[in-house]
């Protein structure tokens, strides 16, 4: 997966309108669109695309978009 197809599955997925508004460091609590709805599509999103399932004490952990890359594990080509 391309890291671009990564950033546009997420933008999708919290409903994000700016591309510019999205990188690595992003703290996703800081986001306008990240609430309780948009966690839940988080967890459906990794569920669908990685095919992993995180458990709830590993998903508090995320803090930043990096930090959600790094616990889905995404390897990027």
């Amino acid at each position: 997966m391309q890291k671009s197809e990564f950033y546009d599955i997420l933008m999708e997925t919290l409903e994000i309108e700016s591309v510019d508004s999205l990188n690595e460091s992003t703290v996703l609590t800081d986001l306008e669109e990240y609430d309780s709805l948009a966690v839940l599509s988080l967890i459906a999103m990794i569920d669908e695309h990685f095919g992993k399932r995180i458990p709830g004490t590993e998903f508090q952990k995320i803090t930043t978009v990096k930090s959600l890359m790094d616990l889905i594990g995404v390897d990027f080509e």
